[in-house]
């Protein structure tokens, strides 16, 4: 037997990715057959010769098994749960044939821009929906050497933040051991802190405050920290922290129309046809 299987092996692999004139039965379990062109087909191209035969040996065992195991439970489960499961298995079926064609229908003819206008015309619509879970803020900060000669100046451009600071900033960030200026983004306030080595709440609560300038030195660096705004939990959230949740949502709503009508479209079309009868 041993030496059987092995020969199968054997013309599993050197039969591989060659045109078989006529297919060759490998393994059977009753009225069910493995065929070679199955295992060809599930072995990948371009394996040593080793690597072919396991993967064969590993193909055919676990196919046996399956149809061993699947005549069992067929035998042993009752008529009802027999039926049960052929329907799921059906219900499964149609819903995946129609699933893939709605998805492939929509990606030809659903509109998947977004524009900011339609965001802020729902954000502002809905604001009382997206109120925050926990605090945020935005800031920017900059890591200075305590005996950085530019403090005053890089102060003054961080309260102050115009087009003429902006330049200031980039042109001597050399100077900085560190620096975070895009405070357009949304931060949890643990994170932000962290930047700045103050990672309890205890440290970093009383700087919590919209427009907040503040200083923080170690024994070696400088940090020059501007907190430009504050939400708090429940406040409503910024709309930049949640565009693509809107956009998300946005085009859900959009896809779920576009199928309605789809679907309406169909229904027409099978009554002005007559392939669709309704029998009182």
């Amino acid at each position: 037997m041993r030496f059987s299987f092995l020969l199968i092996i054997l013309l599993v692999c050197s039969c591989q990715l060659k045109e078989v004139s006529s297919d060759k039965v490998i393994a059977r379990v009753n009225n069910h057959y493995l065929y070679l062109s199955e295992v060809n087909h599930n072995i990948r191209a371009n394996l040593s010769f080793s690597d072919s035969v396991s993967m064969s040996k590993n193909y055919i065992d676990k196919w046996i098994k399956e149809q061993l195991l699947l005549e069992k439970a067929v035998f042993n489960l009752n008529p009802s749960q027999q039926v049960y499961l052929e329907n799921l298995i059906q219900q499964y079926r149609n819903d995946l044939f129609i699933k893939t064609y709605q998805e492939e229908w929509l990606k030809t003819r659903m509109d998947t821009l977004v524009t900011s206008d339609e965001i802020e015309t729902y954000y502002n619509d809905n604001k009382q929906n997206f109120k925050l879970h926990q605090d945020l803020i935005r800031g920017r900060y900059v890591q200075l050497p305590l005996a950085n000669f530019n403090k005053v100046s890089v102060s003054r451009a961080m309260k102050r933040f115009n087009e003429t600071d902006r330049n200031f900033l980039d042109s001597i960030s050399l100077q900085f051991n560190s620096a975070y200026l895009n405070d357009s983004v949304w931060f949890r306030p643990q994170a932000f802190f962290n930047r700045i080595n103050m990672s309890s709440p205890k440290e970093y609560e009383r700087y919590l405050k919209s427009k907040r300038f503040f200083e923080i030195e170690d024994s070696i660096d400088l940090y020059l920290v501007f907190v430009e705004e504050l939400r708090r939990r429940n406040e409503i959230a910024p709309l930049s922290h949640i565009t693509p949740t809107l956009k998300h949502i946005l085009l859900n709503k959009r896809k779920l129309e576009t199928m309605r009508q789809f679907e309406n479209d169909i229904l027409e079309e099978a009554i002005k046809n007559k392939t669709l009868e309704i029998y009182e």
